[in-house]
């Protein structure tokens, strides 16, 4: 790889961290949340009554830190919890209405955000975002964590 492509590859990366990370950062400020709570409440969407061990897998996280943070959610009513019966060290977990009503309110807000910054794309510019936005697991080399679902 030459110089010059490595630069600009260095420069993308750094555009690209630093506008997902400003994103975060506003959806975080309009509904008082951090990253963590959010990404959190996404994966239990998805993975209804899922475990504690499930979702610290996922982040990737100590299971300590996992439960601190899950039981964040609980007591401030997003979530609620069962014990394992098969396990009683373990429980698993559900998203209640609030935690519903707050992961719709993001996703509606995320949708009419992109889909206004979009509107001045031709089709096929929207095609390709699409395309690269769904290869963007591989250009980061982080497909076995995003696929393993």
């Amino acid at each position: 790889m030459e110089q010059n492509q490595r630069t600009q590859i260095d420069q993308l990366l750094y555009q690209v961290l630093r506008t997902i990370f400003h994103y975060e950062r506003s959806i975080a400020m309009d509904y008082g949340l951090d990253f963590q709570q959010i990404y959190a409440l996404q994966f239990l969407r998805r993975h209804p009554n899922a475990r504690l061990t499930e979702i610290a897998t996922e982040m990737e996280l100590p299971k300590f830190t996992a439960s601190r943070l899950l039981n964040r959610l609980v007591k401030e009513g997003f979530l609620s919890k069962k014990q394992d019966h098969a396990d009683h060290r373990n429980y698993h977990l559900h998203l209640e209405d609030k935690g519903e009503q707050v992961i719709a309110a993001i996703e509606t807000a995320s949708f009419n955000r992109i889909s206004k910054n979009i509107q001045g794309f031709s089709p096929a510019e929207i095609k390709e975002l699409f395309e690269v936005a769904e290869r963007f697991h591989k250009i980061l080399g982080v497909t076995d964590k995003v696929k393993r679902q």
